[in-house]
């Protein structure tokens, strides 16, 4: 039983790592940063003299805060896997999995698959972005002077990276939910997007003070979170536990006569 409970989640997690939405996903996150700096990245290639050091990083933090990744997250992070029980289901392939495994088990395994594809979609995204801006720029730049220390560009960057990584899980996961409810693949793409922006105007128009649920605020964390970065790591936390718990009462719903 053993074996087939991690045979379950292994067989999802290759699934959802090794297909196209993902290596799509994958591919649109470094498109996307490209195109945020396209003018950086011209400034920089017709500047003649050398770059500031540490250039490569700043370029990257730049175009993780801009509007470009802000639109895009929503859409990327749907793309490796919130369709999968729909097909699943649709395809009639659910009949024959089940005699194999529980479904406990199931909705166990597609919720650990499509919470970490959503999650390593965008991560991967950023590091590939970074050694592409590392590998262009930093030949450019200038050298550290004497007694000057490096700015600890790259760990900020890790903290942006990871609070990106539980955000994705999250809308993928809510993709993954309201596909469950609807039986619909248009609203596994679709739902991520709308609830994101409804939650952003919602914010900017009528609760200024509810940064908590402001998705914004969940990329760079202003002040006024007690934890900071951590903090927002533990609010996505928390809601990917929530929906995670609705997409598990609703499957078990649909499975409960297949």
């Amino acid at each position: 039983m053993k074996d087939i409970k991690k045979y379950a989640i292994s067989s999802d997690i290759r699934r959802a790592l090794t297909g196209r939405g993902f290596i799509i996903g994958v591919a649109g996150m470094v498109l996307v940063i490209a195109l945020s700096s396209l003018e950086n990245i011209i400034s920089a290639t017709r500047n003649t003299g050398p770059l500031m050091n540490g250039f490569h990083a700043q370029f990257m933090i730049t175009a993780l805060s801009s509007d470009w990744v802000t639109l895009a997250i929503p859409i990327v992070c749907a793309l490796p896997f919130t369709t999968a029980f729909v097909d699943d289901v649709k395809s009639g392939f659910i009949k024959q999995y089940l005699h194999r495994t529980s479904i406990k088990q199931y909705i166990r395994a597609k919720l650990f698959a499509c919470g970490l594809s959503g999650g390593l979609v965008l991560f991967f995204g950023i590091v590939i972005a970074y050694a592409l801006s590392a590998l262009v720029f930093t030949p450019m730049e200038l050298a550290l002077g004497e007694g000057e220390t490096a700015q600890p560009y790259f760990a900020q960057l890790l903290m942006v990276s990871a609070t990106l990584f539980f955000s994705g899980a999250f809308w993928s996961l809510v993709g993954f939910a309201f596909s469950a409810a609807t039986m619909s693949k248009y609203m596994a793409y679709a739902s991520p997007f709308i609830l994101y922006y409804v939650l952003i105007i919602l914010n900017e128009r009528y609760f200024e003070n509810l940064y908590v649920l402001y998705p914004k605020e969940w990329l760079f964390p202003s002040d006024v979170w007690v934890l900071g970065s951590l903090g927002v790591i533990l609010l996505l936390a928390e809601l990917t536990a929530i929906i995670s718990l609705a997409f598990a009462v609703t499957a078990k719903r649909r499975l409960a006569n297949v």
